[in-house]
């Protein structure tokens, strides 16, 4: 069944009159007698948008100014409820993309992501809001992901038939295995629990998703950062590891570029050897072989073989240079 969206009725519940609209993307770009605007339906329980809408007005409170608010609902609350579906709307940042292949770029949204992580620090959700804390977790969840990867391997080696995907996983996975040990093992020598005490008591936030088309510069050249959807408290280093390893993907894991965009972090925001030594942890952790696989075999996604052969050939394709950034990486902080 396709489901209508009435714009016309979800603009007058956030105050204001839709004059023309244009779908973009998984969200609706609306012209209103109050300017541009978004309207996006969202999956998440009330006292989850109450998080994000309290840690982005505390984050602009604390002098971090340019990101997507939510526009208040006629009841004064950051959502809207139209036949049993929940909507929000945030004003319209005009801009463009960051490219993670422009120099200029990539210092512009590292700082600011170094400034993101000092303005959300002290961030505690009021009474109402939902608990998103992923602080301590991820040692469990390391040890999850590898169980997972040797029970996928124990299926896929039992099938009497085996897939193109099988025999393709099954040639690559102890690689894989041994390497997510290496992070692992990184991870419980490291000071990781004392990082997290203390990232604990300084209510330490992240974006979860900082990415290039979240990341949109504007005519002023300044960052706007969008789409605060998977934010939560966690260690700053996640945010920055995530967006070097997407970075990096394209500059054949440059370990140069690697230390160049920590140095730009550093300077608004100083890390020390232990986020150094957390970080190289993250490295090592095979995230993107563990998700393809997960979705693989645990039939999470309704993708045709051909789409999964495809997207693990594009991990695969990194393996080499990956694993000489990790010892190069290694060696420079130990």
């Amino acid at each position: 069944m396709v489901y209508v969206i009435n714009l016309d009725e979800i603009a007058r519940g956030f105050g204001c009159r839709v004059l023309a609209s244009k779908p973009m993307r998984a969200v609706n770009m609306v012209q209103t007698d109050q300017g541009l605007a978004i309207i996006k339906e969202v999956f998440r329980e009330p006292d989850k948008i109450l998080y994000i809408h309290n840690l982005k007005e505390y984050l602009f409170e604390s002098g971090f100014t340019c990101l997507d608010r939510y526009m208040l609902s006629v009841y004064q609350l950051p959502f809207l409820f139209v036949d049993n579906r929940v909507f929000v709307m945030e004003r319209f940042i005009k801009g463009r993309e960051c490219s993670f292949t422009n120099p200029f770029d990539r210092e512009k949204i590292v700082k600011a992501l170094a400034r993101l992580h000092l303005a959300g620090k002290g961030y505690v959700p009021p009474t109402g809001s939902a608990s998103r804390n992923n602080i301590g977790k991820w040692k469990k969840s390391d040890s999850s992901k590898l169980n997972d990867l040797l029970a996928f391997k124990r299926l896929a080696k039992a099938k009497k038939k085996k897939s193109r995907f099988d025999r393709l996983f099954l040639e690559d996975v102890d690689h894989y295995i041994e390497m997510g040990w290496r992070g692992f093992d990184t991870l419980n020598h490291s000071q990781y629990d004392v990082v997290c005490d203390k990232a604990a008591r300084d209510n330490t936030v992240c974006h979860h998703d900082y990415t290039y088309h979240n990341l949109i510069i504007d005519e002023f050249g300044n960052v706007n950062v969008i789409d605060f959807d998977y934010s939560c408290h966690e260690l700053p280093v996640y945010d920055l590891a995530a967006l070097i390893l997407k970075i990096l993907r394209r500059y054949s894991y440059d370990i140069d570029m690697a230390v160049q965009l920590m140095q730009y972090y550093h300077e608004v925001s100083p890390l020390n050897r232990d986020d150094c030594i957390l970080m190289l942890s993250l490295f090592e952790f095979p995230q993107k072989f563990w998700r393809i696989a997960e979705r693989y075999y645990n039939g999470k996604t309704d993708w045709k073989e051909e789409l999964f052969i495809s997207k693990y050939n594009d991990i695969i394709c990194d393996k080499a240079f990956q694993a000489d950034f990790i010892e190069e990486f290694r060696s420079r902080i130990l």
